[in-house]
């Protein structure tokens, strides 16, 4: 064996040890030192919840901004592990503050989002339990937007579980399925289960998606999978709206300061027209 093979292992396990610690290097919980004067504070926590191969790097840029500039800050990091069990580190006080809970899942390269879903809906039960948060807010991208929708669907009803306050979904992939193909069993279900959404919900639906130039999709996800959405809500007492953000390319939804702003916006602002 040469000695550039000998040093493979070593090579590939070091790479993955440091994916693994970059992937969780989260921003620190920090205190609000900045109030703004043209939006309002209140305790109802914001969860930001990454998608498919999404870690810390997903949101830690957004969550920095949003804290220079006054919006909210960070004080909890809830990290979902391998076998489903969470982690729970910062400090919950029920001050006026917007804060904001940063979502971790261990295992986030999942074959499809339905793990997701579980985690979720465990998550928000467990915000209940430990610190009595009856309202929330979230900002979920590509597949975690795809989880956070199944999650408000069929189990939204639950007295154990939070109610929706506002969900920005930035290039959720709602319907998956193949023109003229198979049929997405996931986008079924959720069909199947309009009926449980709660009845008397004062929830706002917000639905983002970015196009590039002279094309119905982000690079990653169609418009079309997307605005399936409408008629899951359309029925609802919950409000639903779409935000098209042109020239905007999937990673960008959550990524670019254009786009930061413009969710800070919907979290605490007023609705779009």
């Amino acid at each position: 064996m040469t000695l550039k093979w000998r040093w493979l292992p070593t090579i590939v396990v070091g790479g993955w040890l440091g994916y693994r610690w970059a992937s969780r290097l989260v921003v620190a919980p920090e205190p609000l030192v900045r109030r703004r004067t043209d939006m309002p504070y209140s305790t109802v926590p914001t969860l930001l919840i990454p998608g498919w191969g999404g870690q810390a790097w997903t949101y830690n840029g957004l969550l920095r901004w949003l804290a220079q500039q006054g919006y909210g800050h960070k004080v909890l990091t809830v990290r979902v592990d391998w076998h489903g069990g969470l982690h729970f580190v910062g400090d919950w006080s029920v001050t006026a503050t917007n804060p904001l809970i940063q979502v971790l899942f261990d295992h986030s390269l999942t074959r499809d989002y339905q793990p997701q879903v579980r985690w979720l809906t465990a998550i928000l039960a467990a915000l209940k339990t430990r610190y009595g948060v009856t309202t929330y807010n979230a900002v979920a991208h590509s597949w975690g937007g795809s989880a956070a929708v199944h999650s408000l669907v069929l189990y939204g009803h639950r007295s154990d579980l939070p109610e929706l306050r506002r969900l920005i979904l930035l290039g959720a992939p709602v319907d998956e399925g193949k023109v003229g193909g198979p049929v997405d069993m996931a986008y079924e279900r959720l069909r199947a289960a309009q009926h449980h959404l709660p009845p008397m919900s004062h929830g706002t639906v917000i639905n983002v998606y970015g196009t590039l130039s002279g094309r119905f999709t982000d690079g990653s996800v169609p418009v079309h999978q997307v605005t399936a959405l409408r008629p899951i809500l359309a029925d609802s007492t919950i409000t639903y709206r779409e935000v098209h953000v042109p020239a905007t390319s999937h990673g960008q939804l959550h990524a670019s300061r254009r786009m930061w702003r413009l969710i800070a916006r919907l979290i605490w602002g007023q609705l779009p027209k």
